[in-house]
């Protein structure tokens, strides 16, 4: 596979990752075990799979996102699969979910101040204060999602 398929496949597959998380998270506040994080894990193990192949010629921030990325999934599917979620494992699991979702939310404020034009103009290197700004917010909308689900996470039964 080339280089702009395997692109094409990473990112189709991140675009479609990120609202399956918000939708998987989202079930977590309804009567409903979270259905839709099997799918969200499928495409973002995809997402992470195809950044690797992606040709990178030294670590970059955004391949050790991908091994902390990949270190949370593996985490999750051992709270999932060995632990059946009991427990703190359930809390794991969900924070997990937190973060992967939240990963790909970071990546794609990152992205599009590298891409799109009017954000490039006003951040052109990432380093500006409206990228900083961008980022703080995004992480502070996952902190208070992060408690939220694990407060949830500890009054579901296992």
């Amino acid at each position: 596979m080339d280089t702009q398929t395997v692109l094409l496949f990473h990112v189709a597959a991140s675009f479609i990752a990120l609202p399956l998380g918000f939708v998987a998270l989202q079930a977590y506040f309804s009567p409903t075990p979270p259905a839709w994080t099997q799918w969200f894990l499928g495409f973002a193990i995809a997402t992470i799979f195809t950044g690797f192949l992606l040709p990178i010629p030294s670590l970059t921030p955004a391949t050790l996102l991908g091994i902390i990325a990949t270190l949370v999934i593996i985490g999750m599917a051992v709270a999932n699969y060995a632990f059946k979620q009991g427990g703190i494992w359930k809390k794991f699991y969900t924070l997990g979910m937190v973060a992967s979702t939240y990963f790909l939310a970071f990546v794609l404020i990152a992205q599009a101040f590298l891409k799109l034009p009017p954000l490039k103009a006003i951040a052109p290197t990432g380093t500006e204060l409206p990228f900083a700004i961008a980022q703080l917010v995004l992480l502070a909308v996952f902190v208070w999602i992060g408690i939220k689900v694990y407060r949830k996470a500890g009054s579901i039964a296992t």
